[in-house]
């Protein structure tokens, strides 16, 4: 990697940990709270494009692996990844690279359109799917009843979508992302 591109990463990793001190939203029938560091890995996607967007969110992990407390309500270490929201987690750099093909396939120039279908795509629906698996396995509940239960975050997670990406398609038009020079 480029010291722009490393750069790049650094600022996602930094924006992704600001949104960590937003206080989380507790949801009384689920053990995952409403985080708005998802709204981060759909602007990594979105901003960085798939390779970077990948990388930046996988480095953001392997500092919270060590230890930082970087996700929101300022957890960290290795234990994350055991507890109820690892399978969040763990699609975390995937969603990053799902939304990051998408923006790329779906049009040569993305507008608003194309980053909101790429973000809830690849950023709603992938992360919700993979976070309800892992918590299935985890939590013993069924699969019915953890998605039935997830529907809780569709609209939190919508505003996300639509957030980022209005943001991206404005940066997109001002030639501000690095992903389509």
């Amino acid at each position: 990697m480029r010291i722009k591109e490393l750069t790049y990463c650094a600022l996602m990793i930094a924006i992704i940990a600001c949104l960590g001190l937003i206080p989380l939203i507790t949801i009384p029938f689920l053990p995952v709270p409403i985080s708005f560091q998802t709204a981060g890995i759909m602007l990594a996607g979105s901003c960085l494009g798939r390779k970077l967007g990948f990388w930046s969110v996988t480095l953001f992990l392997l500092l919270v692996a060590v230890g930082l407390p970087l996700l929101a309500g300022f957890r960290g270490g290795f234990g994350v990844f055991f507890g109820p929201t690892a399978g969040y987690l763990i699609s975390w750099p995937f969603c990053a690279y799902a939304i990051g093909w998408l923006v790329d396939h779906l049009a040569r120039r993305p507008r608003f359109w194309v980053f909101l279908i790429a973000n809830l795509v690849g950023g709603m629906v992938l992360m919700n799917l993979v976070g309800a698996a892992y918590l299935v396995c985890q939590s013993g509940l069924s699969f019915v009843q953890v998605l039935i239960s997830s529907v809780a975050f569709l609209p939190v997670d919508a505003v996300k979508a639509i957030v980022v990406s209005l943001i991206a398609a404005q940066l997109q038009r001002h030639h501000l992302l690095p992903h389509f020079h």
